[in-house]
């Protein structure tokens, strides 16, 4: 984390709970119909190359896209194919396969933010503080992480914070860096949802 530190933010420490939708993850029924997990390889973003695309998969058909993985492994998969086998397993551990689950703990490292985090602007820290108080409150980041550990064309897709706030907590994101999730060692690009809550 660097020589930042983290102490006063400690009320803040779940601002930027990261859901990554690159990494390991457990079981998650109610997240099976997002397609979360949308691996690329390294540089496919910058040329415009879409993440690996699955098919819809629901609790019910998950352990038909577990299957689906294993057969793509089998073959020796190597590059956007193998990321696709990444993408289903993914599908499948939300769809509660517990063997999918189990291969992405042993396959998959997670993002890993190396600069950046909470705001430190005092001013957001009482606004923020002032707007925790009594409220629920929940914001959903999907952004593109890149080569570099840059996050991307960040989009919103829920927001129940102010909007003064949202936007110092987008910048916040913006400017952090991270380590990029790993297959088997071999780092990848993905579409990587951050949870501010």
């Amino acid at each position: 984390m660097g020589a930042m530190s983290w102490r006063p933010f400690l009320p803040l420490l779940a601002l930027l709970c990261a859901v990554s939708a690159c990494g390991p993850r457990r079981s998650d029924p109610a997240r099976v119909a997002e397609d979360l997990m949308r691996p690329a390889p390294l540089g496919a973003f910058a040329a415009g190359t879409p993440p690996a695309t699955t098919e819809a998969c629901t609790v019910r058909t998950a352990k038909t896209c577990f299957d689906q993985a294993l057969t793509l492994l089998a073959t020796d998969a190597r590059g956007p194919e193998r990321l696709r086998a990444l993408s289903l397993m993914g599908k499948a551990c939300d769809g509660q396969v517990k063997d999918a689950c189990s291969w992405l703990s042993q396959h998959v490292k997670e993002p890993r933010r190396v600069r950046g985090g909470p705001p430190d602007d005092p001013v957001f820290q009482e606004a923020f503080q002032r707007w925790r108080e009594g409220r629920k409150h929940h914001v959903r980041v999907t952004c593109r992480l890149v080569q570099g550990g840059v996050p991307q064309q960040c989009e919103v897709r829920e927001a129940t914070l102010p909007p003064d706030l949202l936007a110092q907590a987008l910048a916040s994101i913006q400017a952090s860096r991270y380590v990029l999730p790993s297959l088997d060692g071999e780092p990848f690009e993905c579409d990587w949802t951050i949870v501010i809550k």
